[in-house]
């Protein structure tokens, strides 16, 4: 490639994405700290970094096609004819104009710079399965995304700034076969939960029911048996970890004593064992060279019966 060719290309891959001006607000919500493009071969590749792994999975929901299918390229992955958007630690990339291979999606991972690997939000576990329309979950951390992906409900104060997180998806009733839509908030105690549970409820036509730290808001022209019917599936199960440190066993040192003492006794053997060959090598040595007087040959005691 010539020297033009490569400035051309290195422009083009620092060039920044504009995006609308309403889509500012989302970007920001979700942490993007910058974006690049380039172009491989008939491939063009777009990176967004963001600030975490949360605003990368919630970038990735949004940015994957609705008719999208799961693709096992990354550990989040998306792929829909020509288009594959890709997510691994903080970083979403897309692939458009073709589909890409496995290490081409692998390369690009590898060389990208201040990867950050944090855990999962745990909402993600909680979204019910059943009847989930693929493809429609998007991910809620502030009120633009609120407003975005669920704007019916863009006048409550669910608690963002307290570290409150929401899940919103649609789901396809099983009866009529209506488009159902699901809020699932997320809050750090029960008290939270509880308390903003009242305050949903003041919203007109909503459905609310709440499951530990998990509040659920069914909005819309949901019939009351089709919001039941989808709220009953949500469901917050805690994991309690024991960490209690148990006193140890009165066994183990008992045999420890045990064991030490037969080992002294071993040693205490070996040493008297030891101790005693060498007199009696001495006492050989000595008879045999003519050391050993005669009185030391044997202990007479001189008793009688007066």
């Amino acid at each position: 490639m010539s020297r033009c060719g490569r400035l051309a290309l290195a422009s083009l891959f620092l060039a920044p994405i504009l995006f609308a001006s309403d889509d500012q607000a989302l970007w920001r919500e979700y942490g993007l700290v910058n974006t690049q493009t380039a172009r491989q071969g008939n491939l063009t590749v777009t990176t967004y970094k963001m600030k975490d792994l949360t605003g990368a999975v919630a970038a990735w929901e949004w940015l994957r096609p609705p008719e999208a299918r799961a693709c096992s390229l990354a550990p989040f992955c998306a792929q829909s004819g020509k288009r594959t958007v890709v997510s691994d630690y903080n970083y979403v990339i897309g692939f458009e104009g073709a589909k890409p291979a496995k290490a081409q999606v692998e390369a690009a991972l590898k060389t990208l710079p201040d990867k950050r690997a944090t855990s999962l939000p745990a909402i993600l576990s909680f979204l019910p399965a059943q009847g989930l329309v693929p493809g429609s979950a998007r991910y809620v951390l502030g009120p633009a995304s609120l407003q975005a992906f669920a704007p019916e409900l863009a006048g409550s104060r669910p608690g963002f700034e307290q570290g409150a997180e929401a899940q919103v998806a649609e789901y396809r009733s099983g009866k009529s076969g209506n488009l159902i839509r699901l809020a699932l908030f997320y809050y750090a105690t029960p008290e939270m939960a509880r308390m903003h549970t009242a305050q949903f409820e003041r919203i007109a036509g909503a459905h609310v029911k709440r499951s530990g730290v998990l509040v659920a808001v069914v909005s819309g022209s949901a019939s009351n048996e089709e919001a039941a019917d989808l709220l009953n599936r949500v469901r917050y199960e805690a994991n309690v970890i024991w960490d209690e440190v148990l006193p140890p066993s009165p066994i183990k040192p008992l045999y420890q004593l045990l064991l030490n003492i037969l080992y002294f006794s071993i040693l205490l053997s070996a040493i008297c064992l030891a101790a005693g060959l060498m007199y009696a090598g001495m006492r050989i040595y000595r008879r045999r060279y003519g050391t050993l007087d005669a009185d030391e040959a044997m202990t007479t005691l001189h008793l009688s019966g007066n």
